[in-house]
Parts: structure tokens; C-alpha cells; sequence
């Protein structure tokens, strides 16, 4: 049962859920939401032009991978993109734990302002990301998952992956295989992807985001290698990177 709380904005709603904290806005009178699409700090609409029939202009919206922190009274305030840009939010998202870390992905638009010299957004959508942590289980029982983008961004392995599901619970995570290093002396890490979803079958697939935090690999450094394996729905697939 979702666990609906109204922020300061009366036209955000955030709906809680066991797995994620997602949040939309109603663009009231119109029966629209604005829906999320993955575009990893790529301009994700530009219809500033694009007028309806009432005169309304419609922002333009970009949609990043981001950290979202909230203060003592669980009030989100700002946040920071993978590219290390912080916005402060036009009006904080209420709801939320105290003292809280969440990893999001959102579409927000620039109001131009400047609040405590950060420039000041206003989120439209945003929805929780899958923080990756590190498990042992070994990788015989793991579920394949379909790929559609992993890459690097920030201190993040990023991944928009799309399983199949009946609409069951899956748990996410990533192992480190092995360690090993280069005649430089640069180190190269062979990682992969913890996907279990027990009781749930294969069926109609959804979108899910995770974020594998690179700075919580043990003694990573930048220059050093990433070998990434995904169980995918035809086979074992390596995605490689650098750590810059």
C-alpha cells in the first residue's frame, strides 16, 4: 500500500513504496504527469516553443543521475549531479528520512535564480535509483536482466537495465571477482552483477536504475581498470571502463 505525503508544493506527491520513494507532479487541468526517461545529463525535452491550446509553455526539463541529501527535519534541499554541480531546490521535498542519503534520478528545469550562490531548480519527477552494494553470493543462481546503457559517471558505475518481471521483488548488488594489476602497477578490477528475483517470473519488462558507488570498492584508485559482467538474457556480457 502506498504511503502518499503532499510536500510544501501542493502538486508533488510522493509515493512510498517497500523497494523506492518516487515523486510526480500533476500538471493540473491538463491530466498529464511528466514521465521519467534516462538521459544521464543529456538535454531530455527542450519544448520551451511548444505552446497547447491555453497558452501554457512548457519547460525545459533535464533529466540527470543524482545525489539527494535531506537535513534533520527529513526536508530534501539540493542536490548534485554526477557532474558535481548542486542545485538548490525552489521548494524542498518533504517526506523523506532525516539526515538521509538518497541516489535519484530527476527531470528539473533552471529557475534562473540563485539561492546561497547555487543556482536554483524546481524537480519535476524523480524517482529512486538502486545504490549497488557489495555481497558474496556467488553468481550460479543469479537472474539475467536485459542492458540498455551502463557507464561512468562521477564517482559512479551507472546502469539502466531492463528485467522481466511479474512484478515480484528483485535484489540488486555486485560482487568483486578478482583483483589484479598491470605492469605499471595500475590495478584492474573484475566486477559483476548480483540480480536475484525468486517467486517472480519472467514476464513484461520495466525499466531500473542503479548506481554502483566505485569509491566503496576496496582500495580503488583513479587510472585503475573496471571489468563489468552482466548475466544478460543471452548469456554473460563485459562492459570495460576507466576509472578517471
Amino acid at each position: 500500500m502506498n504511503d502518499k505525503r503532499i510536500s510544501s508544493d501542493k502538486s508533488v506527491v510522493f509515493h512510498k513504496t517497500a523497494n523506492s520513494v518516487s515523486l510526480f507532479r500533476k500538471n493540473f487541468g491538463k491530466g498529464l504527469f511528466f514521465l521519467l526517461v534516462l538521459c544521464g545529463g543529456w538535454l531530455c525535452a527542450s519544448c520551451s516553443k511548444d505552446n497547447d491550446d491555453n497558452g501554457y509553455v512548457y519547460p525545459s526539463l533535464l533529466t540527470e543521475l543524482a545525489d539527494l541529501k535531506t537535513d534533520e527535519k527529513g526536508y530534501g534541499m539540493q542536490f548534485t549531479t554526477d557532474g558535481g554541480t548542486t542545485y538548490r531546490l525552489s521548494s524542498p521535498l518533504q517526506g523523506l528520512q532525516p539526515n538521509a542519503f538518497y541516489r535519484i534520478i530527476c527531470s528539473y528545469a533552471l529557475t534562473g535564480e540563485i539561492s546561497d550562490a547555487y543556482p536554483v531548480a524546481k524537480i519535476y519527477t524523480a524517482e529512486s535509483v538502486n545504490l549497488l552494494k557489495l555481497t558474496e553470493e556467488n553468481a550460479e543462481a543469479d537472474d539475467p536482466t536485459a542492458v540498455t546503457s551502463i557507464w561512468i559517471g562521477g564517482k559512479y558505475l551507472n546502469m539502466q537495465l531492463t528485467p522481466k518481471t511479474q512484478g515480484g521483488t528483485q535484489s540488486w548488488g555486485y560482487r568483486v571477482d578478482y583483483v589484479g594489476r598491470t605492469s605499471s602497477g595500475k590495478a584492474y578490477y573484475h566486477l559483476s552483477l548480483y540480480h536475484r528475483q525468486p517467486n517472480d517470473p519472467y514476464s513484461y519488462s520495466t525499466t531500473v536504475y542503479a548506481s554502483l558507488p566505485l569509491t566503496d570498492v576496496d582500495s580503488i584508485q583513479k587510472g585503475d581498470s573496471i571489468a563489468f559482467t552482466v548475466l544478460t538474457f543471452s548469456g554473460r556480457k563485459t562492459w570495460r571502463f576507466s576509472f578517471d
